[in-house]
């Protein structure tokens, strides 16, 4: 073969080699992911109400910016998509930082509004506008002007379609005197006031958890908005009488009924007696006001009134002992000690000696709590929220206390400017904790010990020496014909500690938070012996 034929091909062989190999490197490293990294990484400053945010799905939600080595989706885009259009408001977001990397990409860190996502989401390239996946968003929007503004306030009055209204109020409305249609503890929206629409601003929630005290307070309407996501109209409410003045809020307007107008009942002066009430915090009368009247026939304006009786046979002292002081007052006394049953002690003006048919009797009242209640809660599984009980998820029903357990373990209502300490009652060794737990004044709780199978809510078998709670309906999932399982609740006062203030107002309702397990222990039957009742249940 010729030499110089032969080097030709050895040296074509080796470039060939060398160009292989270089090639092999270069695609080696160009497979090789390059990741973004963080140059800034802030809190936003700016109004917390101008970084309210909605997701639109064109981005997925990360545990980190997205292109960061080891970012996770919290949530795909397909589930961003659907979360855009949720008629919810707890579906809203709230940005509150925002980072930026080396390749000039902005993150926005976002939690929805009930807590259920939080995480990183791809913002566009500027930090002065919300983009990419995320854009600001009106939680409240103005509702659309009524067609009606020529009826009267005195003619307008409720009716079904007011659940359903989301135009703004016509003028009668406005002008109208409401009260609370349902009283109570409900967080729906209806029952209690906010210090904005419920969940139309984040970590923003009751002025009042109980409206029973105000059952009778009136209310004139101060302003009005429409959540975005439900449509559904909310107005802002503002007491007749400042006394009430710590209900003022806002509340879905179909949670509220118009005052009437019509008296409930007529007096005579020549038989009755009217009782008003002062509120000694205001030095107003409030309201609300009661009237005596006797059995008697014969009597006259003017005359003395001090030793008739009603058709019950009570004299005004005792009429006002037995109708005790309005809802959220108690009747002051002249002596500091409880009222007697004849009213004898009540603060009165003019005196109840002096009393004449015809005439005002004004007794003194103080704002007062309600004593504090409780709610049921049990604790999710890992990394979910709790959620709330009800009386039937329980075998026997809410645990039933005794009255002398309910008086001493709860925090008395007291003034309504004060506090309690909530672990005092509900920590580990707090009062309400060891009644809950003890067979004297509980009627229902149970011990469960491990010579039968237990599993905790993940569904992982537990060994303990004992577990002290109270016993819920059949587990489905581990129940057999020939043995039945059951859900065990467990009150858990750590986790009661962390869903509640340090510190609360006299009145407030206590979220206890129970651990669900499942056990193979047969239930015993409920301590029907102890005279209990649940009435420190919030309703």
């Amino acid at each position: 073969m010729n030499k110089n034929l032969k080097r030709s091909i050895y040296a074509g062989i080796a470039a060939l080699s060398f160009v292989a190999i270089a090639g092999t490197a270069n695609a080696t490293n160009a497979s090789a992911k390059s990741y973004a990294k963080v140059t800034s990484n802030k809190a936003l400053t700016t109004d917390a109400t101008s970084r309210n945010v909605n997701v639109n799905g064109t981005n997925a939600l990360y545990t980190k910016a997205g292109t960061l080595k080891g970012a996770k989706t919290v949530a795909t885009k397909a589930t961003l998509s659907n979360l855009s259009t949720s008629k919810s408001s707890e579906k809203n977001w709230r940005a509150y930082r925002v980072a930026t990397t080396n390749r000039g990409s902005v993150y926005y860190k976002i939690v929805s509004y009930d807590g259920s996502y939080r995480g990183w989401i791809y913002g566009g390239k500027s930090t002065t506008a919300f983009a990419g996946g995320v854009k600001s968003y009106n939680t409240t929007t103005d509702p659309t002007a009524s067609t009606d503004s020529s009826s009267s306030a005195s003619s307008y009055s409720t009716t079904s379609s007011q659940a359903s209204q989301t135009t703004a109020l016509t003028t009668a409305q406005k002008a109208a005197t409401y009260k609370i249609a349902t009283p109570g503890t409900a967080n729906d929206g209806t029952e209690v006031t906010y210090t904005y629409p419920a969940w139309t601003q984040y970590k923003k929630g009751r002025v009042i958890t109980d409206s029973t005290p105000y059952k009778d307070a009136t209310f004139k309407v101060t302003d009005e908005t429409t959540r975005t996501r439900e449509g559904d109209l909310w107005v802002k409410i503002e007491a007749t009488d400042s006394a009430n003045s710590k209900a003022n809020g806002w509340i879905k307007y179909s949670g509220l009924t118009t005052a009437s107008t019509t008296p409930t009942s007529t007096f005579d002066a020549d038989t009755s007696v009217k009782i008003a009430y002062r509120d000694t915090s205001t030095g107003k009368t409030i309201s609300k006001t009661n009237t005596w009247t006797t059995a008697s026939t014969g009597t006259k304006e003017g005359d003395s009134a001090v030793n008739y009786t009603d058709s019950n046979g009570r004299t005004i002292g005792k009429f006002i002992y037995a109708e005790g002081a309005p809802s959220g007052y108690k009747i002051n006394t002249s002596d500091s000690k409880d009222l007697a049953t004849d009213g004898s002690n009540a603060t009165v003006a003019p005196a109840l000696s002096s009393a004449k048919f015809g005439s005002t009797l004004t007794v003194d009242v103080t704002p007062v709590a309600s004593q504090t209640k409780v709610k049921f809660d049990v604790a999710g599984t890992t990394g979910t929220a709790n959620s709330s009980l009800s009386s039937n998820d329980f075998l026997y029903g809410f645990p039933a206390l005794t009255a002398s357990a309910q008086n001493d373990a709860l925090p008395a209502g007291g003034a309504t400017d004060g506090t309690f300490t909530v672990s005092d009652y509900f920590g580990a060794n707090g009062k309400f904790t060891k009644v809950l737990n003890s067979a004297s004044s509980s009627n229902s709780v149970q011990t469960i010990y491990r010579n039968s199978d237990i599993w905790d809510i993940n569904g992982n078998e537990v060994s303990t020496t004992g577990l002290t709670g109270f016993f819920g309906q059949k587990d489905a999932t581990k129940s057999t014909s020939s043995a039945p399982a059951y859900y065990f609740y467990v009150y858990n006062p750590t986790k009661t500690l962390a869903a509640n203030a340090s510190t609360l107002a006299n009145g407030s309702s206590v979220n206890l938070v129970f651990d669900r397990y499942t056990t193979n222990t047969t239930p015993n039957k409920v301590n029907s012996d102890l005279n209990a009742n649940t009435d420190y249940v919030s309703k």
